[in-house]
């Protein structure tokens, strides 16, 4: 899957599981409940730095198929992706959004990376997320079978 080129406005584009399409901004961040807010990413994973969103306010703004049980992340550039279970991407997943108050940098993995601190794979994070797709089943994973990351 090859996803068009970085965008001048970051978007994240949120697909699939007979859902209206939906494309998210860093505006639709702040209107998401204050419980899904992640002020200081590091208090949750001590390697990191940033603001986020948990995954679980980006699902809770589409109604999509009662079938749906996967949530797949694809890097902007189709190249690298992750799929999780829709409890593991509800529980785990964060969207890191923001370093010092400015959008967060592509050498930091911006202007989207996802993060699953506590889930126990690394390889489930995703730099430069340009597209998320809920399905019912797996979605494409591109992470090595031994995860090693």
């Amino acid at each position: 899957m090859t996803i068009s080129k970085e965008p001048r406005h970051a978007t994240l584009e949120l697909v699939g599981a007979g859902m209206k399409p939906l494309s998210i901004d860093e505006a639709t961040f702040a209107q998401l409940r204050p419980e899904f807010h992640v002020e200081d990413i590091s208090m949750l994973m001590p390697s990191m730095r940033g603001t986020g969103v948990k995954v679980a306010g980006l699902l809770d703004l589409a109604t999509f198929e009662s079938n749906a049980d996967h949530v797949t992340f694809f890097s902007h550039d189709g190249q690298y992706s992750a799929s999780l279970t829709l409890d593991q991407a509800k529980n785990y997943g964060i969207v890191v959004y923001q370093l010092d108050g400015e959008s967060l940098p592509s050498d930091k993995g911006g202007p989207f990376r996802l993060v699953t601190p506590g889930l126990g794979d690394l390889c489930a994070n995703v730099k430069n997320v340009g597209l998320i797709e809920v399905t019912a089943g797996p979605g494409t994973d591109t992470r090595p079978e031994e995860r090693s990351c």
